[in-house]
């Protein structure tokens, strides 16, 4: 008989002939991480689904009122994991609403136009070059075109 390897501890196991496509062994960790995963799964398709957890998990509050209060009060390493992990959510949340996308302008410090690019002070032919600024987003490749177009407006090479 074929083996198959669980997807959750990732060992061999016998499936059961009844159950088809098994995926995971009969080991109870195995087994809550399926219904873990089919119940996230369920959650995100289902919104009846979605209804009557929420409505279930209300009861069970009503029912509980001082639950949670003193299983922080007898758990103190849960509570201090719980407020760091907290902390963090909130940084994330803070900096990720920090700026906006369109804050900065982008600055130049050439204007656009026709420049004369003389190779040399002593010569009197001078090439009419025309310089069209392309605003770039990224901030490198933007001070890199800057610095070319500076170069080639007063005749750098």
């Amino acid at each position: 008989m074929n083996r198959n390897r669980c997807r959750h501890c990732h060992t061999l196991f016998l499936p059961n002939p009844r159950i088809k496509k098994q995926r995971y062994c009969n080991r109870p960790e195995c087994q809550r991480a399926r219904k873990a995963l089919w119940q996230k799964q369920k959650m995100l398709q289902d919104p009846d689904y979605q209804t009557t957890h929420r409505e279930a998990q209300k009861t069970w509050r009503e029912q509980h009122p001082g639950y949670w209060k003193t299983y922080r009060a007898e758990h103190p390493v849960y509570l201090q994991k719980n407020r760091q992990n907290q902390q963090n959510r909130d940084r994330k949340r803070r900096l990720a609403h920090l700026a906006k996308m369109d804050a900065l302008k982008p600055f130049s410090f050439i204007k656009p136009g026709t420049y004369f690019l003389a190779p040399d002070l002593a010569k009197m032919d001078a090439l009419a070059q025309k310089v069209f600024l392309i605003p770039d987003t990224s901030t490198d490749s933007a001070l890199l075109a800057k610095k070319d177009s500076i170069d080639l407006a007063f005749g750098f090479s």
